[in-house]
């Protein structure tokens, strides 16, 4: 394979597997800054490893692996002291959580843009500016001009329509293959 192909094949990867290793990273790494510093680091070891990449394994675990490796050493440095054979464990056990779960979260992803797109433009607007602009209730409510108990109940009721509808297409037969 040449190194373009190599390239392209590598950020269709880390696009893919990125969001996952950026919340198991996050999931240990409390702190945001630091929490990309070690997704920063993460993707630099995949850039450099990446020749050594078995394809024939899921490129998420291998990801994972490289994360999990760079999660520890994150905590001996932090810590100063050897990470225990507990730390590892618990560092272990989660990447296996986030790599066995991966398959449903890209299924449940796909379900809910599904289900979003049902949602009337008024209510998906209100849903853009709480979870894109991480507005509160109060400033959507000052900018749609409703109260922002009105909102708070709107964006509840959304939520939990939003969550059936995603439940329903999980559990719909053509996804329980």
């Amino acid at each position: 394979m040449d190194d373009s192909e190599s390239i392209k094949r590598l950020t269709i990867e880390w696009t893919k597997a990125q969001p996952a290793v950026a919340r198991f990273v996050r999931s240990f790494v409390r702190n945001r800054d630091d929490a990309e510093d070690v997704l920063q680091e993460v993707a630099l070891a995949i850039v450099d490893r990446f020749e050594s990449y078995d394809s024939t394994r899921p490129f998420i675990a291998w990801a994972l692996g490289v994360a999990r490796n760079l999660v520890k050493a994150h905590f001996r440095k932090q810590l100063r002291r050897p990470v225990t054979a507990d730390d590892e464990t618990a560092v272990d056990r989660v990447a296996e959580a986030f790599e066995s779960l991966q398959p449903e979260l890209e299924d449940m992803k796909e379900a809910l843009a599904e289900c979003i797109q049902r949602v009337p433009a008024e209510e998906r607007r209100m849903l853009a500016m709480q979870y894109e602009e991480n507005l509160k209730p109060a400033a959507i409510a000052t900018r749609i001009n409703k109260t922002a108990n009105h909102v708070a109940v709107m964006l509840h009721r959304l939520r939990l329509g939003l969550r059936q509808c995603v439940e329903r297409k999980m559990n719909s037969p053509a996804n329980l293959s």
